[in-house]
């Protein structure tokens, strides 16, 4: 089954200082084998929730979400996936093969270390310590962690928020890379420009998904 993700109809509701807050509403779409799938919105749309229900790690209020066929809230730990949210992880002092070393230990059945980095371009980087790093090295050694379990679904939160233009060229050379090896890639954005990279895109605006159409004449406006 090509079918990876399949979210329908879904609605989720937050507290919120001043009361109860509908942060998404109606949001529906699929994600296929190999399919990179971008949710495109402004900062507070609600993209990054919609990877928390993926992930399993937030339950929606109204609606359904299946991952391979699987409930991610219910079963948690039947969902092999990879997400890295934007403010990535601190690895202050260690190399980049002791950060992923390190990932293994933590992981069954994990990837070799070798593996991990060729799939990310990080392969001749093993040696160099995390402060070392450009951002855009940062962010693919967290694409790097989240491949060492087997994942062949990776939730990404802004991968590409703050890089410079070469950083950029090479996350998605990255993604292209691992979307043709089947990996299914479902990624937030408030660029744009972004999309271009993506095989189907979302526009999300205040927790409702609009026509793409309807954005563009909203921005010339």
């Amino acid at each position: 089954m090509n079918r990876v993700i399949e979210v329908r109809d879904l609605y989720v509701t937050l507290g919120r200082p001043n009361g109860m807050v509908e942060a998404l509403r109606g949001v529906s779409f699929t994600v296929d084998r190999g399919e990179i799938h971008a949710l495109l919105g402004r900062l507070g749309a609600g993209k990054t929730t919609v990877l928390e229900v993926v992930s399993g790690l937030r339950r929606p209020t109204h609606g359904a979400v299946r991952v391979r066929g699987v409930d991610p809230y219910a079963r948690l730990e039947a969902v092999k996936s990879g997400t890295v949210w934007r403010e990535g992880g601190l690895f202050p002092g260690l190399t980049v093969a002791e950060v992923v070393d390190t990932w293994r230990r933590w992981t069954l059945d994990p990837i070799t270390r070798h593996e991990a980095l060729w799939q990310v371009g990080l392969g001749a980087r093993s040696t160099a310590r995390f402060e070392e790093l450009s951002l855009g090295e940062r962010r693919r050694l967290d694409l790097a962690l989240a491949l060492i379990g087997r994942s062949d679904l990776l939730l990404l939160d802004e991968p590409a928020a703050g890089l410079d233009a070469e950083a950029r060229r090479q996350m998605w050379t990255t993604l292209r890379f691992l979307a043709a090896r089947g990996v299914a890639i479902l990624f937030t954005t408030s660029e744009p420009d972004d999309v271009r990279i993506a095989d189907k895109f979302e526009v999300i605006r205040a927790g409702r998904m609009i026509d793409p159409r309807v954005e563009q004449r909203l921005r010339v406006a």
